[in-house]
């Protein structure tokens, strides 16, 4: 395989079996890998992931997206698009055709409140919601335009979350759990 690009770097490290436990994403030009998220994490990966498939929508974790906009090929933890746009299974998936990306905060709050929020802003994706389990917050952006998202309706664990169209439900957060103490 000639390596072109840091894209196929990612392609060439997901294909090593030993780095299998990892997740591997571009961000900002730089190839970064994480091992596996602890249990809160995937339970509300798992959660958040059930609400939208028992309501007919695509929800798939750890899908990587591409736009035009150069060095980033994120794998956010839950991806939402509707049915039929993933049909021809593009993977990168081009993020024009998604709808919602959610984001669990691990420890590292920079790539989830900063960098990939600025590249799904800039890459028009119409909602991005930001759960972070160290300190039971919720952060719902939308509108984006200009790189940025305009609106951003902020809640704590337990609250429910409105989302608007295509949507149109509400998120239970009741059983989303902080992460232990350190």
């Amino acid at each position: 395989m000639e390596l072109g690009s840091t894209h196929d770097v990612v392609r060439l490290l997901e294909k090593i079996p030993e780095l299998d436990g990892y997740k591997i994403e571009l961000i900002d030009g730089n190839i970064v890998m994480q091992a596996s998220a602890p249990p809160i994490h995937n339970f509300i990966q798992s959660h958040v992931t059930a609400a939208f498939v028992t309501r007919g929508w695509w929800s798939m974790t750890e899908q990587a997206l591409m736009s035009p906009r150069p060095g980033f090929e994120p794998k956010p933890d839950v991806v939402v698009t509707a049915m039929g746009k993933a049909d021809d299974n593009a993977n990168p998936l081009p993020a024009d055709r998604v709808e919602l990306v959610v984001e669990i905060v691990s420890t590292d709050k920079g790539p989830d409140y900063f960098k990939k929020r600025l590249w799904y802003a800039a890459s028009d994706i119409p909602l991005y919601l930001l759960i972070d389990p160290n300190d039971g917050s919720c952060e719902l952006h939308s509108e984006p335009r200009g790189g940025t998202y305009r609106t951003i309706h902020q809640s704590q664990f337990g609250e429910p979350i409105p989302l608007p169209a295509p949507f149109d439900f509400v998120l239970d957060t009741s059983a989303f759990k902080l992460y232990p103490p350190r």
